[in-house]
């Protein structure tokens, strides 16, 4: 059995809260990766402005985590205000030519 379904109108919130945790996950990840790389990278002797985690003392490697911090929730908001835009957007377009139509096709298995 085939069912169509439409899509009219995309939930601000939802798209808000879902963008914001996905972009904070990233920056976070991203974050963690460029500290580690920029670690390495100076190990071998060049100079990118990162810390080394043998030579410097505990302030400076908290001060590191809580720009991590801060940078992927900085991310997260960019994220979620991206998503926030699209969503109104695609809410404008869908009141004037429809949705998305989605066809569901039930599977036995």
């Amino acid at each position: 059995m085939n069912r169509f379904l439409e899509i009219k109108k995309i939930g601000i919130g939802s798209v808000f809260k879902l963008s914001f945790i996905v972009g904070a996950a990233i920056g976070l990840i991203i974050g963690v990766v460029f500290l580690i790389t920029g670690s390495l990278v100076q190990d071998i002797g060049l100079q990118l402005g990162t810390i080394q985690f043998d030579t410097e003392g505990p302030l400076q490697i908290g001060a590191s985590v809580l720009g991590i911090l801060i940078g992927s929730l900085a991310y997260g908001l960019i994220n979620s205000l991206l998503g926030i835009i699209g969503a109104f957007i695609y809410n404008a377009f869908a009141a004037i030519v429809g949705g998305l139509v989605i066809k569901i096709e039930d599977v036995d298995s």
